[in-house]
């Protein structure tokens, strides 16, 4: 069985999860707050409390699987790469609408891990 080499995915993965957790609720609480001051729609609070959940349910999602593409960063490289290019989407989805420059950083950490992930070379099996 072939392994990855490099511990930069599972670095990249791991800090890259880590700050996309409170991006995602600083996410979270600025688009319900943006929401509330759109404008005079009826309901606007309950629009604004939902807004705010799947905001900020989209960053905790996309920081645990970014957590978890980064621990299988080393032993499985491929499986990791998918797992953290699909964190990359759901953090720049959350983050980039709010303007959310940690939530942009964490992406761009995530995206290098992801990269780096299919990129690396392989090890064979010692004998």
């Amino acid at each position: 069985m072939k392994k990855g080499t490099s511990v930069v995915p599972l670095i990249m993965g791991i800090i890259g999860g880590v700050l996309s957790v409170p991006s995602a609720i600083c996410s979270g609480a600025c688009a319900a707050g943006l929401t509330s001051l759109a404008g005079d729609l009826s309901g606007t609070e309950d629009v604004s409390a939902m807004t705010g959940g799947a905001f900020m349910g989209l960053g905790i999602a996309g920081g645990l699987l970014g957590l978890i593409g980064g621990i299988l960063g080393k032993p499985l490289p491929i499986p990791a790469g998918i797992i953290m290019l699909i964190s990359v989407a759901l953090v720049a989805v959350m983050a980039v609408p709010t303007m959310n420059i940690l939530g942009i950083v964490s992406a761009i950490l995530l995206l290098v891990g992801c990269a780096l992930c299919f990129a690396q070379k392989k090890e064979e099996p010692g004998l």
